[in-house]
């Protein structure tokens, strides 16, 4: 196995000869077979070792355990260590984040000051074939392109991950062998989280149907990166040709609709990310929104993420950053012209002199902790249905007002609620393909609710302007 995972470094160039190499060490079996074959590496290739271990502050006693055996395992291997302590939990909960991700950002950050004490040229990750597969279906079950099926990569900016040819079992047999005890996670032995459903109920029985399954996975995922490269390359040379930068953004002819719908796809998304500066929020709704544009008359717009507007211009269409004008769509009314609400991310909305902010959330809830208030909500994220769109109101619009799935016209709403008339034409509604799912600042849908059912939520803010809660 050491030989499998030194050729695979060469492989993917993880580790030039006299580089400094910081292994991420938890205690868990993964890491320090990480350790021990970096350790080898060392002799071999003239690298210095140094390790990092960060202390969450999530399981109590456990927690302090394994930073001391790390600390010790690594003073008898004459390793330089450092122990970060943190407090997840609090973090977490001051950031508006789940422990996993607060956990998660809290240790990358940690590895890069270790790095810089130790003057590290690579970070080293012991993420392996297991993780690969589990971060597969985690991106398959959630919905994903290309991109997301690459599982996890052996090698990104400083970050290589040299046991992605690997499996765990492989892993725990190589220790044995060693005879080098490792410390356990308790918390990846519970049900609460997504990945440790994955982890532990649905990779086994994949692996029961064939025992290949999670080898056959990582193939599937490097065939997955190469496509993807030869896309990105595709996509390149498509942008030559279709994409040009004017005076006011960025211009896509229309002759690139003779292209393979493939391309389109690719190169449209990768316009708008550039666009918008970032892709987080970049889904394959807006990419179908620019397909379509192409077929409306010439100043006809549409609204993204970020600010970004696009407008049909002739035989092309404008992609640029600007706020976009609220004030003018309220006129129309939104009836051809929406904003899409992203899943996870922030949708300014500076005609109203707020932003909208989104996240979700994948962990236990007590139901006293739903947001009482008028301006934060809470919505079962697997009740809705399609997209979620930001607009104004239209002829048939309705809520869902109990349990049983009676409804209210929103005609009746606005009498039943002594709105006034000129209020009713500026009101913002959330809906997605079927109904209303709230009127911002006042009531949302009953059948979105949180239920002892919900397993993921949707947390909706908005912000700023004359919001007050």
């Amino acid at each position: 196995m050491q030989k499998k995972i030194i050729s695979f470094m060469e492989e993917n160039h993880m580790v030039e000869e006299g580089e400094c190499i910081l292994a991420a060490v938890s205690g868990g079996a993964d890491s320090l077979c990480l350790l021990l074959i970096l350790l080898n590496l060392q002799e071999r290739k003239g690298c210095r070792v140094c390790a990092v271990h960060v202390e969450h502050g999530i399981r109590g006693a456990d927690s302090l355990q394994d930073a001391q055996f790390v600390e010790e395992f690594c003073k008898r291997q004459q390793v330089p260590c450092k122990i970060f302590h943190c407090q997840a939990p609090e973090y977490a909960k001051a950031h508006k984040m789940t422990l996993e991700e607060a956990a998660r950002k809290l240790r990358y950050d940690f590895f890069d000051q270790a790095a810089e004490i130790f003057g590290a040229d690579k970070i080293a990750v012991a993420h392996n074939q297991n993780d690969c597969a589990e971060t597969m279906l985690f991106h398959l079950i959630r919905g994903t392109g290309l991109k997301g099926m690459c599982g996890i990569l052996p090698v990104r900016g400083r970050i290589i991950r040299p046991l992605l040819c690997v499996e765990r079992k492989e892993i725990e047999e190589y220790l044995e062998q060693k005879g080098q005890d490792f410390c356990l996670d308790k918390t990846n032995e519970g049900l609460d989280y997504s990945r440790n459903k994955i982890r532990r109920q649905v990779l086994p029985v994949l692996t029961e149907i064939n025992d290949q399954t999670v080898a056959h996975m990582n193939q599937t995922s490097v065939m997955m990166m190469e496509l993807t490269k030869l896309m990105e390359d595709l996509t390149r040379e498509a942008e030559k040709k279709y994409v040009r930068q004017g005076k006011c953004g960025i211009y896509i002819s229309s002759k690139v609709l003779k292209e393979n719908i493939v391309i389109q796809k690719f190169l449209f998304h990768r316009i708008l990310a550039e666009t918008a500066g970032s892709s987080q929020d970049i889904s394959r709704v807006h990419v179908k929104q620019i397909q379509e544009l192409f077929q409306k008359q010439t100043g006809r717009k549409l609204y993204f993420p970020y600010g970004v507007t696009g407008e049909r211009v002739y035989d092309e269409i404008l992609l640029k950053k600007k706020e976009p004008d609220f004030s003018s769509m309220k006129e129309q009314n939104l009836k051809e012209e929406v904003l899409i609400l992203p899943v996870e991310g922030i949708l300014q909305i500076p005609g109203y002199g707020y932003e909208i902010r989104t996240r979700l959330l994948e962990k236990p809830f007590q139901k006293e902790e739903i947001p009482k208030k008028m301006y934060t909500k809470w919505v079962d994220y697997d009740k809705i249905k399609g997209i979620m769109q930001l607009r104004t109101s239209r002829e048939n619009d309705f809520f869902v007002i109990s349990a049983d799935g009676r409804r209210k016209k929103l005609k009746k709403y606005f009498t039943d609620e002594k709105i006034p008339r000129e209020e009713r034409k500026e009101m913002l509604f959330l809906v997605d393909d079927v109904h209303i799912i709230w009127a911002i600042g006042r009531r949302i849908s009953e059948d979105v609710k949180i239920t002892e059912d919900t397993r993921r939520i949707l947390e909706i803010q908005v912000c700023g302007g004359a919001v007050h809660e």
